[in-house]
């Protein structure tokens, strides 16, 4: 898990960003974003949460949270591919000169200089992907109505299910935290590696059974260099997936 103590120690007065997962999207640990935002704004570090495997899980809450940044992948919450959005606190963003120049982003603009709109349009520039964005906030009302505690209850039971079908495979090995009898503890996901079977290998060989897992990196290179290994499988659940589908 995420080590507050050694966390605590690399912190100092020249700490100006923290960026960390809120749920890692390999290991499936949950870390405390609250605890280390507060750590970092003792030394007057700014926190960016990467929500994108903790936002279409479960209820997260900016303020309480009280992060300066979040930000979440539309495709991971029934959204199309290619949206995404990114929150920010109002008076961090007013203290932010834009990053990119285009329509929309200005106020009014003369020979010599500009001025520029106020937050979020001066980050907007140029013509935004109005389809997907529409798209991203139909999955947003989507996920309301089913309720997120509903999603987050359904992931525990899967969770458990999978854990313990994984764990029961000997030649099977499971990365992450062990959830507990709830299945609380850890993400509805399973990164793990067969002793002897190659793990792109064995994502071929489920999906020409029609079981459909991921293979490689997980876009965590160092962390399987850590693990000494060339990549995992990765066997996720949602609000879609049954019993049926781990048992297969």
């Amino acid at each position: 898990g995420f080590d507050m103590e050694d966390f605590r120690a690399k912190l100092s007065s020249k700490t100006k960003l923290v960026a960390t997962v809120q749920v890692s999207n390999t290991l499936g640990c949950i870390n405390d974003v609250k605890q280390i935002a507060l750590e970092a704004h003792k030394v007057g570090a700014k926190v960016l949460v990467d929500g994108c495997q903790s936002v279409p899980h479960m209820k997260v809450d900016v303020k309480d949270l009280d992060c300066d940044f979040l930000v979440a992948s539309g495709h991971k919450m029934c959204a199309p591919m290619g949206s995404g959005f990114l929150y920010g606190k109002k008076e961090v963003l007013l203290s932010m000169p834009p990053w990119q120049g285009g329509g929309e982003m200005i106020d009014e603009v003369f020979l010599d200089h500009s001025t520029f709109a106020l937050p979020p349009g001066r980050f907007e520039a140029g013509t935004p992907s109005v389809g997907e964005c529409v798209g991203l906030g139909a999955a947003c009302d989507y996920l309301t109505e089913v309720g997120m505690d509903r999603i987050e209850e359904h992931e525990h039971a899967m969770t458990k299910l999978l854990y313990e079908h994984m764990q029961s495979i000997t030649s099977v090995r499971v990365y992450g935290p062990k959830p507990d009898s709830q299945g609380k503890g850890r993400a509805a996901l399973a990164a793990f590696n067969h002793e002897s079977i190659q793990a792109s290998d064995l994502s071929t060989f489920m999906d020409m059974e029609g079981v459909a897992i991921r293979s490689g990196h997980h876009c965590t290179q160092p962390l399987h260099r850590i693990f000494e290994v060339s990549g995992s499988c990765r066997a996720s659940a949602y609000l879609y997936t049954t019993e049926q589908d781990i048992e297969q």
